[in-house]
């Protein structure tokens, strides 16, 4: 934390006019609080799933901005290992370069493959299977973020291993995206390519999130092509990445679609499913959640999932494994913005 914290300060020293004074011109401190209430194959418990302190904030040579900086603390979470590297602590700055040109992003965020650039799922239950297809999703490194014609383009070199680098390795992301309009829907598409060695692979397992894994982690040089799109057909909501590649030559894909209809602004429901098929097997997953505002800053989400999975090391008669998960969640947002 203190080594990326020192990284950005220097990169904002680099990136600034050699005599211009650099002026905080805008604040926002948000506070998160996310209490879950889960059951199902692995028990029953009620925890803090997440308390954390989300801080972004303008810096500014008096006449334009020069970063806008992230920063993400998190105080309680029972994750652990890497299903935590996943899920918490964006800690960068975004600089901008002037009119035109593209934005640099440097520190530790989102890598920009697929669903991941544009759809946060860090504060709800469902999850994209971002940690079969990927096996990182918080990586430290560096990237440009810009627009060109209709289309919106990311790329990103980073440690390919969350918040260490593995024997060397690394990612190479890319992404583009652009919106069509279809009648009085719009469309949104994008296609994604990554490439990296000593990237982490999980097991084939049936677990919503691969907790207590870490010992069977294997690293590969892998790499991903990826189709996405979010679709807003009338009131309701499409998403849907299909993704292919390779894991040390071997063959890899799998697909994820989610639907969710708003009965209101307060009330939603939402389905998804996805399947992933790697070298050790295949795991497949559906889900179902309702969410419930109770006002603009809190609400309750009730979620359920099942799913599957088939390995080399159990009979291949059908699903032979599987768990459930049942949550009830609580979370409440804070905001501040002090004025300058």
């Amino acid at each position: 934390m203190t080594r990326m914290i020192l990284a950005v300060l220097v990169a904002i020293a680099m990136a600034s006019p050699a005599r211009a004074e650099l002026d905080v011109t805008a604040l926002q401190i948000q506070p998160r609080l996310d209490l879950r209430a889960t059951a199902g194959t692995h028990g029953e418990r009620l925890r803090i799933q997440q308390s954390e302190l989300n801080v972004t904030a303008s810096i500014s040579d008096g006449d334009s901005e020069i970063v806008n900086l992230n920063l993400q603390h998190n105080f309680e979470t029972p994750m652990t290992g890497r299903a935590k590297q996943m899920h918490f602590s964006n800690l960068y700055g975004v600089f901008n370069l002037g009119l035109d040109r593209p934005a640099v992003k440097v520190g530790q965020f989102t890598v920009p493959f697929g669903t991941l650039a544009e759809y946060d799922t860090h504060p709800i239950p469902l999850q994209t299977p971002y940690a079969r297809t990927l096996g990182i999703r918080i990586d430290r490194g560096v990237g440009l973020e810009g627009r060109q014609g209709d289309w919106d383009w990311w790329a990103s070199l980073t440690t390919g291993d969350g918040r260490e680098r593995h024997d060397g390795g690394g990612a190479a992301t890319a992404r583009a995206a652009r919106d069509f309009e279809v009648g009085q829907d719009i469309i949104r598409a994008g296609v994604s390519g990554l490439v990296g060695e000593e990237i982490p692979v999980f097991p084939t397992n049936a677990m919503s999130m691969p907790m207590g894994l870490d010992d069977e982690v294997e690293h590969v040089d892998k790499w991903r092509m990826a189709l996405d799109l979010d679709w807003l057909r009338g009131i309701d909501n499409i998403r849907g990445e299909f993704v292919a590649g390779q894991d040390n030559g071997r063959l890899v894909n799998g697909q994820w679609i989610y639907y969710e209809h708003p009965f209101s602004y307060d009330s939603s429901v939402a389905l998804q499913a996805d399947r992933w098929d790697q070298g050790d097997g295949t795991s497949l997953g559906i889900g179902a959640q309702y969410h419930h505002r109770l006002d603009d800053w809190s609400g309750i989400r009730l979620a359920a999932e099942h799913r599957w999975a088939d390995t080399d090391a159990m009979p291949m008669s059908g699903m032979s494994d599987s768990s459930d998960l049942f949550t009830i969640q609580y979370y409440r947002d804070w905001a501040w913005a002090p004025d300058f």
